[in-house]
């Protein structure tokens, strides 16, 4: 099998000019059924097409004096103490984990991700950090194991372009990681760029070393009363396409440029059956249907009720494909996953205004 590689699209694309996967909690390839999200590292997952990585880093104990940062999918609850991390006796907060379960340690996901750049140095990947603790020490992992790979240009990401990007592996800080770097006076100059989300409420900033995006994933634990008990997992896979769907009206009615990315998430929470079990039923040959109307129906909806009656939906001047979702967040990563995803950038205007009736 190949890999997918977005630069085939060309080099001077910009990234807010293609359509690429994204890793849910990418690195929680182990742990019970309520708690993995994905099966493959973080090369294997890039080797099949996701360029953003969903990450959150904690201390985890190892042994009665050592810890080390990993991946975990639960709730963050650091406290600071005195352990041995990588030879070394330094204060780390360490984490109590609480409903969740650890994954990858964070040196094999950033040599992971180093391997895929060297491999393919026409690409490039995001790894997101958010709700995480010890940020100063994530930076420093990422600038020991990345080295030359690691991204330290200014600018929107958004506005770059594939060959602008390529061979190098961004690490995006999150609001209150960034914050804490600033603190300690490190910037992108040092690795640390900046990853701001604008849903529901936020501010554009003046101006970034790193990108802005807007979306938001996530359903409700509990079963809401508008799907029926009798069909739970079809319920969650409708609550997301309703609440995915609302998300993305959203950015249309802001009126967000094209320095802002969309996000658009193709998960499901709930208490029913695994993640696995949920997910694959949204992966269906329907599902995909789905997955591909919803993706398809913010950008046309928005150029239709807003570009000049003069100028058609099929005329060049109103690329609506321009404001459709950039990042589409996955389970469980995979081949037809990633082909499917990546087929989107294939789409002439003709079939994704298609792909609009069919959903009408």
């Amino acid at each position: 099998m190949p890999a997918i590689q977005y630069s085939s699209l060309g080099g001077t694309k910009k990234v807010n000019e293609i359509v690429m996967a994204g890793s849910h909690d990418a690195a929680i390839t182990s742990g019970g059924a309520r708690a993995q999200t994905q099966e493959r590292s973080i090369y294997a997952q890039a080797y099949r097409g996701v360029r953003i990585f969903d990450v959150r880093i904690a201390g985890q104990r190892v042994g009665l004096s050592g810890a080390k940062l990993s991946a975990f999918h639960g709730k963050n609850t650091p406290s600071t103490v005195s352990k041995t991390v990588g030879g070394v006796q330094r204060n780390i907060d360490v984490t109590r984990m609480v409903l969740g379960d650890w994954g990858m340690d964070l040196d094999e996901i950033l040599s992971s991700a180093k391997r895929f750049v060297t491999k393919f140095p026409t690409e490039f990947l995001i790894l997101k950090f958010d709700k995480s603790s010890n940020y100063e020490m994530i930076l420093e992992a990422c600038r020991t194991k990345l080295r030359t790979a690691l991204y330290t240009k200014p600018g929107n990401i958004a506005d770059h372009t594939l060959s602008h990007m390529a061979g190098t592996v961004v690490c995006a800080f999150m609001p209150d990681g960034f914050a804490e770097l600033q603190r300690a006076g490190k910037g992108i100059a040092d690795g640390a760029a900046q990853i701001v989300n604008l849903y529901p409420n936020g501010q554009m900033p003046d101006s970034i070393n790193g990108l802005v995006y807007f979306g938001k994933g996530g359903t409700s634990i509990v079963q809401p009363k508008k799907y029926a008990f009798s069909a739970p997992v079809k319920g969650k896979f409708l609550q997301n396409i309703d609440k995915q769907s609302r998300i993305l009206a959203d950015a249309n009615t802001q009126n967000l440029s094209r320095d802002v990315l969309r996000m658009m998430y193709w998960t499901q929470t709930g208490m029913v059956r695994s993640i696995k079990g949920r997910d694959e039923k949204a992966w269906t040959t329907g599902s995909k249907d789905r997955l591909k109307q919803l993706w398809a129906d913010g950008g046309y909806d928005y150029m239709r009720n807003n570009v000049p009656r003069a100028f058609g939906l099929e005329s060049h001047a109103t690329d609506f494909k321009l404001y459709l979702p950039n990042f589409i967040m996955i389970d469980f990563a995979n081949k037809d996953k990633g082909e499917t995803i990546y087929g989107l950038n294939l789409l002439s205007r003709a079939e994704i205004i298609q792909l609009n009736a069919n959903l009408g």
